[in-house]
This record gives structure tokens, C-alpha cells and sequence, in this order.
């Protein structure tokens, strides 16, 4: 895949303005490239001089407020507007499009650059942009519920959307924007505005649509027959698919207090300075590729709305979490503080049956109260409030033990099985190949079984026929390469361990390297097994008549973004130092800080956590480290009256949750993975209409 590196690419100055962007890519030149890569509106001719044309507000109504959309929306068209201004052959700029199209907006909103240049923002986010979003989605955090705009019924089942209108005239002809053209849908007058302005604020009933018609001037009115396709997308599954490693607000670090007397530590001490998540104990997060997909189906397509529902959750596998109840990887001491020693261990939060995925996706989508039978939720008489147009889907990975597997990997041999069994059992790559071969194949068909005999996945609902090619499972990529796409190489299984410094792979997990060390002999056969994964979900996917999105993997789109990738170019930025930051000094800059007794070294190093910590900053690599989750997530393990435990967090490694989990850049990269898929479906459901 062809990934332009942004800091070639950038312009001198930023375009911020939504009718600024409207008016470059509404240019003739760039017309083609829209028209291959986006869906971008067409006007439709009404057989006169001038045409009327339209398109939907908000196109994801997952965000309540319009002006998230809108912000997603122009970023789109800004690395659209680039890539069109780029000297490639048309064909390169149009698979570009398609392949980047999610990435290029990410990198819009969080570079820390002004988009395409060399022009550091003044006012830079470092908290990314989903910070932003607090209290404007319909997602309420308290219910757990997709019940913030009006309640779950109204969510599901608009009755209007609002539009935008606008008239265009053919090339000989301007538009008349001295003369009022007055506006009505179904008869009614909608509103009146000079003919070269946009009119907003329009309302166009649903589903049946209406006719849109306007009069120029006082002239005969032209009209055209308008509908919204409004599809529901829905998301279950893992930690990939949550968006774990991404909270919507990171934590904040201080500039004088330490944990440890040695390493970063929260500018709050209190639970109120955790990470914040649109879902607090499934670790999900607005970064989540599913919903980035899904928001870029309504960015791309003028008449369309996106409705969408979220369920996945941090820990899940099939069997626990999607069909069952699963443990959160919210940790809770057992008893009111654990900080001595001796006090019990903290355990993950338990759920129960009603949490499972499945079991609340149906209970948002019956009427009735939902039955059992044979272990599977379903919806008595098939009363469904609507039915489901796609579901993506990233399972597998869990049931077969990937965590225990990166244990494997990580955990010195020499750790204690107190300190081991917190992290989780090790899975060695020979283990972890053979649950493949064991556990996947019955995984798959148990779900299988239960999306076809529960969810209203149609493609079209007067059928009412099961589609399992609208079930859309996501390859995992490959996490575990460096910059130039080999296998991180971090040295030998044992042994030589004063040289584990040298190697990147180390680096990464420098600030707990008392436990943690990769092994370069592992690294290569978890590498090799993990190739196995992805042919044997591909093969089961089809076995089951799903759509297996398997770019990210077979594509190689992490190539040289792994967890030990760097960009050598940008050495002493911050966003690419692999080293946790410390208040202490070293021997080498690659060695991990050591406390400074004599109290004569007074700075951090490499970077100042509480002014240059930038969690969603661009980097090489996409992947979070263990030290990137410290910085970025720094879980901490919470006592029955609400205080923090110190001792338990750092015991139990809750603080590197999210660890080997994509980075908003490599979440935006799988979304776009998953387009190159499901485009051509939403193509024809469209032509359908």
C-alpha cells in the first residue's frame, strides 16, 4: 500500500474554512478523483441551465452534534484536495484515495503540524481530537445505552433528516445569485435564499423522502425526487475493535511528581485524573476502526446516514464477551486498599449475562423482551425495530490467547508466577498455533450459529433472509515489525542482558524492564504463527459466507509501523522516543534511568511528560508500546471506597493496558482497510435503492 509521508506533502498554510475546501473540490479538475474515490455529490441534471443539488447534514448520527461531523467531514476534503494538487499519474492519486482516506483525515486533525506543512500549531491538542466530543455523541456513558438523542427507539428510527440544498448552473451559465430562489419540499416552503447561496436547515421526511423543487426568481419551479439511504452499521468484538490504547481523553502527567521517585506521574492523583473513555470498562473509544469506517461510509456519501451502534469491548472473546459475560479490564482491588503487603490481588471487573454484546445489540433492536434458547439471545416473533445493513466483527484473536502469547514474548523467565499470572498464563508460539488449529474453527461456527438465528442482517428487509457476506470480519495486523518491515529484533531469548538496551524492541518496554524483555528468537516465531491466524480466520470467514476484510494483513499495511518502529530523521521528537521519560540519568541514552541519590541531576529524560507528551501525535510507529500505554492510558487499579492503589497497579502491570494495540493512526489505517471491502457493497445497496 502507498502511504505519502505527510511531512512531504504539507501546505504552506492551513485551509480551515468548510467553504473554502467546498469550492477547491468542487473544481472541475479534481472531478474524476472524486468521483473514484469518494461518492462525492454529482449534480443531477433537470434538463435546464441550472440543476439542484443536495446532500445530508449529518451523515453519522452517532455524533449529535453536527460540527463533529463537519470537522471529520472538511479533513476528508483537505487531504482529498492534496492528494489532487499531487504530480502522480491519475490512477496512483485515485487508489491513494482509496486506501488513505481515513489515515489522511487522522492526520489532518492531530499532526501537530499545520496539515501539510512544516508549520508547527500554535494551539496544538495534545489530548487528539476525540477530546473534544465529550457529551456530543449519543452514546450515554451512564445507561451504557446508544440512548442520548432522544432515547434508543428515536435513534433507530428517524423520521426526518436535515439536508443541505443548493443550486449549480451548466459551464455557460452563472448563477443568478442577484435574484432570491425560494425553496419547498413536499409543497412546502423549506426556506429562500439568494440562488448562489446554500440553503441548510432543511427538513426531508423519512424513509419515504420527498420532492425537492425551487423556484428562480418566480419562474416555474424545477424539482427532483429526493431520498436518504439510512444504513445501520453495527460493531462487535475485541480490544482491536474497541479502540483500546485510545481513550477519548488521556491522562495528564506532572512536572514534579513521580511515581517511584523516578518515573512520570499523573498531574491528578485521584481516579478523576484516569483516561477517559466513551465506555469506561470496554476501553472504547471514538479512534475505534469500526467507527471510523463506519463515519467515513456518511462522509463519502452525500445521501446517505450512517446510524451506529458500538458494542465492542477491551478482553472480549467469542465464547466471553460477544456471546457471554467477560471480565473488564477495568481492574478493582478486593478490598478497600490493597497497598500492603499481603492484601489480596485485584481482580478485572466481572460482567454478567446481560453483557453480553450480542445480548444488549438485540435488547436495542427487539420490541420485545428478548428470549433464550440453546444459550442463544434472540427477539420473540422477529420484532425488530429495524434491521442491521452490516455488521463488522473483530474476533479470534482472544479465544486463541494473543495476550498470553505477547507474555510469552515479553515476560522475563526469571519473573515470578505472582507477578506472571497478573499479566496472564503464557501461551508459547507452538501452544498458541495449535488453539488455532483447535479453538478457532468452533469459535467461528458457535457465532456463526448465533448472528443467524438472532440478528436481522438483511439485505433487503422485505426478504428478510439472513446475509451472511454483511457479517464483515477484520484481520488483526502485523504488529510486531520495525520501520524497515522486519521482525523487531531484540536480541537473544536469554542471556546478554546487559545489551538488551541496544535494541528498539527493548527500548519500548524500558520502564518495567525488572519483568519485561522481548526475545528476538520469540518475536520471530510469534511473528510466523500470528501468519497462520490471519489464512485460517480468512478460510473460515469464508466458510461462513462472511466477508473477511483481510488487507491490513495480507497488505502489508503495518509494514514499518510495529511497536519497535522509529523514524531516525526525528530522533528527538518526543512522539518517537521509545523510552519511557524519567527523572533520573543513565550510562548510554539507550539505558534505562537510574535513580540519581546525589540529587544533582534534576531533568527529565527524553522529553518533559507534562509539556511533550503527545499521545496522538503522528509517529512511525502505530502500534502502542508497553511505555507508550503507560503515557497514554496508565490504568490504575481502584479500592472498593474509590482510591487509588498504587502498589496493586503497578504489581498487576495495569498501567501498560493497551499495550501492542494500534495507535489512532493504525486504527484509521485498518478503517481504511476495511472500506477497500465493503465499498463495492454499499455500491450496489445504493444503485438498489
Amino acid at each position: 500500500m502507498i502511504l505519502p509521508y505527510f511531512g512531504s506533502l504539507r501546505l504552506q498554510k492551513e485551509r480551515s474554512r468548510e467553504a473554502q475546501t467546498d469550492h477547491a473540490l468542487n473544481c472541475r479538475a479534481f472531478a474524476a478523483l472524486l468521483l473514484q474515490a469518494s461518492g462525492e455529490a454529482r449534480a443531477q441534471s433537470l434538463g435546464g441551465a441550472f440543476q439542484i443539488e443536495w446532500k445530508v447534514t449529518n451523515r453519522f448520527r452517532f455524533f449529535d452534534d453536527v460540527a463533529l461531523f463537519r470537522m471529520h467531514d472538511v479533513a476528508w476534503r483537505q487531504y482529498m484536495l492534496k492528494l489532487g494538487n499531487l504530480d502522480y499519474e491519475a490512477e496512483t492519486k485515485q487508489r491513494l484515495a482509496r486506501q488513505t482516506a481515513v489515515l489522511g483525515g487522522e492526520h489532518v486533525l492531530n499532526d501537530r503540524y499545520i496539515a501539510f506543512s512544516n508549520i508547527l500549531r500554535t494551539k496544538y491538542d495534545w489530548r487528539g481530537w476525540a477530546s473534544r466530543a465529550e457529551g456530543r455523541t449519543c452514546w450515554d456513558s451512564e445507561k451504557r445505552r446508544h440512548s442520548a438523542c432522544g432515547g434508543i427507539d428515536a435513534y433507530l428510527n428517524p423520521t426526518s433528516h436535515e439536508i443541505e440544498v443548493w443550486l449549480s448552473a451548466a459551464a455557460s451559465e452563472p448563477l443568478p445569485k442577484s435574484t432570491i430562489c425560494v425553496w419547498q419540499v413536499n409543497g412546502v416552503e423549506a426556506g429562500r435564499a439568494s440562488c448562489g447561496e446554500r440553503v441548510g436547515g432543511i427538513s426531508l421526511p423519512y424513509p419515504d423522502g420527498g420532492e425537492i423543487s425551487v423556484s428562480i426568481g418566480g419562474a416555474p419551479a424545477i424539482s427532483l425526487s429526493a431520498k436518504v439511504r439510512d444504513l445501520l452499521i453495527v460493531g462487535l468484538g475485541d480490544s482491536f475493535a474497541s479502540g483500546e490504547g485510545n481513550p477519548d481523553v488521556p491522562v495528564e502527567f506532572s512536572a514534579e511528581r513521580r511515581t517511584r521517585n523516578l518515573y512520570p506521574a499523573r498531574a491528578n492523583a485521584g481516579d478523576n485524573g484516569s483516561a477517559t473513555w466513551q465506555d469506561r470498562l470496554c476501553h472504547r473509544s471514538l479512534y475505534s476502526h469500526q467507527l471510523r469506517a463506519a463515519l467515513q461510509v456518511g462522509i463519502e456519501n452525500p445521501h446517505v446516514s450512517v446510524t451506529y451502534l458500538g458494542y465492542a469491548c477491551s478482553g472480549a472473546s467469542i465464547e466471553n464477551g460477544i456471546l457471554g459475560a467477560q471480565e473488564y479490564v477495568e481492574r478493582e482491588a478486593l478490598r478497600a486498599s490493597s497497598a500492603v503487603d499481603g492484601a489480596a490481588p485485584s481482580p478485572y471487573v466481572q460482567g454478567d449475562s446481560k453483557d453480553a454484546q450480542l445480548r444488549r445489540l438485540l435488547g436495542d433492536l427487539c420490541h420485545n423482551e428478548l428470549d433464550r434458547e440453546d444459550g442463544i439471545w434472540f427477539c420473540p416473533d422477529k420484532a425488530f425495530k429495524r434491521h442491521v445493513d452490516y455488521m463488522l466483527l473483530s474476533a479470534g484473536g482472544n479465544d486463541v490467547g494473543f495476550a498470553n502469547v505477547v507474555a510469552w514474548v515479553t515476560l522475563r523467565p526469571s519473573t515470578s508466577a505472582s507477578l506472571a499470572k497478573f499479566f496472564g498464563a503464557t501461551v508459547s508460539a507452538k501452544q498458541f498455533a495449535k488453539n488455532i488449529r483447535d479453538i478457532l474453527p468452533d469459535a467461528y461456527a458457535d457465532l456463526g450459529k448465533a448472528l443467524e438465528k438472532s440478528v436481522p442482517l438483511y439485505s433487503s428487509p422485505s426478504d428478510a433472509v439472513f446475509d451472511a457476506s454483511r457479517v464483515v470480519l477484520t484481520a488483526y495486523p502485523d504488529v510486531l515489525v520495525d520501520e524497515n518491515g522486519n521482525v523487531c529484533a531484540a536480541g537473544p531469548d536469554e542471556g546478554e542482558e546487559d545489551s538488551e538496551h541496544n535494541y528498539a524492541a527493548n527500548q519500548s518496554l524500558d520502564g518495567f524492564s525488572s519483568w519485561l524483555a522481548a526475545g528476538g528468537g520469540r518475536l520471530e516465531r510469534v511473528h510466523a504463527v500470528l501468519a497462520e491466524l490471519d489464512k485460517r480466520m480468512g478460510d473460515i470467514a469464508g466458510d461462513m459466507g462472511w466477508t473477511f476484510a483481510g488487507r491490513i494483513y495480507a497488505d502489508k499495511g503495518f509494514t514499518g509501523h510495529g511497536f519497535c518502529a522509529r523514524n531516525s530523521r526525528k530522533a528527538d521528537d518526543p512522539a518517537e522516543a521509545l523510552m519511557l521519560p524519567c527523572w533520573g540519568d543513565a550510562e548510554k541514552p539507550t539505558l534505562t534511568c537510574e535513580q540519581s541519590w546525589s540529587g544533582e541531576i534534576k531533568q527529565w529524560r527524553p522529553y518533559d511528560p507534562s509539556a511533550r507528551n503527545y499521545p496522538y501525535a503522528l509517529r512511525q510507529r502505530w502500534v502502542r508500546s508497553f511505555n507508550d500505554a503507560f503515557m497514554t492510558v496508565n490504568q490504575k487499579v481502584i479500592t472498593r471506597n474509590g482510591k487509588i492503589d498504587e502498589k496493586s497497579s503497578a504489581a498487576t502491570f495495569s498501567e501498560t493496558t493497551g499495550a501492542m494495540h494500534p495507535t489512532a493512526e493504525g486504527q484509521a489505517a485498518m478503517a481504511d482497510a476495511i472500506l477497500m471491502d465493503i465499498r463495492p457493497m454499499i455500491a450496489r445497496d445504493l444503485e438498489a435503492q
